[in-house]
């Protein structure tokens, strides 16, 4: 990345450089010269000495440099919102579980009682893997519409809070280890 940032660097200094130096000249010899050709803007052959030549130079050059920083601020910005925001859920459990669609009432096979105290199975996929299915025990509280429960995977054991709702069909769960617990690589109080 920096090879290709020091590339359209020197491209800008040599392109502003050529620029300003007028690239033509006159054309001398015989009877009384010519007026030259070429040049960047085919103009009169002379250097970038006036304060309007300057003037475009240093808009060019501050444009040029302004998206390159810009670049740079943007390329950053994403890295580090990436770094901060990595394995974390893009919303809440109790926004989840709102903003779904609300059930019709003739889909409802369960009548309102999916959400059952007991024995659960769970597996998730991370690291480009799968985990479980393993058991753990959840209690849903239909006062509150809450879920807590705890279980034991590959990782270590853990504690489960959360919240549901059966117009919506939908559960959030916050799963967190205990230290000390399983695979002490990968447990790390999470």
């Amino acid at each position: 990345m920096r090879i290709i940032y020091q590339t359209l660097f020197c491209l800008t200094y040599l392109t502003i450089f050529i620029h300003c130096q007028g690239g033509g000249g006159s054309g001398g010899g015989g009877g009384g010269g010519g007026s030259g050709g070429g040049g960047f803007y085919g103009g009169s052959g002379s250097s970038c000495t006036t304060a309007a030549c300057r003037n475009k130079s240093g808009i060019i050059a501050g444009s040029i440099i302004g998206g390159v920083v810009g670049l740079a601020f943007l390329i950053f910005g994403v890295s580090w919102c990436c770094k901060c925001c990595k394995g974390r859920p893009f919303q809440t459990n109790s926004n989840f579980v709102s903003k779904g669609t609300s059930k019709n009432s003739h889909e409802n096979i369960y009548n309102g009682y999916q959400f059952q105290s007991g024995i659960w199975s769970s597996q998730y996929y991370q690291y480009n893997k799968w985990h479980g299915p393993y058991r753990c025990s959840l209690s849903f509280n239909s006062q509150l519409m809450k879920v807590s429960g705890s279980g034991v995977d590959d990782i270590g054991s853990f504690t489960i809070d959360g919240t549901y709702s059966n117009e919506t069909n939908r559960i959030g769960l916050t799963k967190q280890y205990q230290i000390g617990t399983g695979d002490p690589s990968q447990n790390l109080g999470h």
